[in-house]
């Protein structure tokens, strides 16, 4: 929100403080000991990302001529050097697709759209031997490690 002064509507997902605080102390308390003890280090509690990284995101949305996006859960490989093992958070564009009157949101996947080999080649923000380079939008700071 650019101007605190003029008051806007709570957005439709407004959950509040207690609703957060008790879904995120739930997870701490009943599965986060059982996947640290999986791993045998402490997992994943939360991922941060900037707001550049999801207006870029939105903006990913729209060149795809999306409708939204789907958070996948997922593991870092074994062999990772910072986040092995833990937990991350996956998105995925989607797209509406209408067949026999069924709206479905299916992933987009990048490789598979129109002048994706004349965008991969192009200058990025990072470099392409960047550690970082391999998470596709998973660009989060996972904490642990990065609170």
């Amino acid at each position: 929100m650019d101007n605190q002064d003029t008051p806007q509507p709570l957005p439709f997902f407004f959950v509040g403080k207690t609703v957060v605080t008790n879904r995120v102390a739930d997870y701490q308390q009943n599965k986060l000991p059982l996947l640290t003890q999986a791993i045998g280090k402490p997992e994943t509690q939360s991922i941060w990302y900037t707001k550049d990284h999801i207006a870029k995101l939105l903006d990913e949305i729209n060149y795809a001529g999306g409708d939204g996006l789907r958070f996948y859960f997922g593991n870092y490989e074994p062999e990772h050097p910072t986040f092995a093992g833990q937990q991350c958070i996956l998105m995925a564009v989607t797209r509406e697709d209408a067949r026999s009157g069924i709206i479905r949101h299916v992933d987009v996947y990048l490789e598979d759209e129109p002048y994706f080999d004349e965008r991969s080649v192009l200058s990025r923000e990072f470099s392409a031997d960047d550690d970082e380079a391999d998470r596709g939008f998973n660009f989060g700071s996972p904490c642990p490690p990065a609170c």
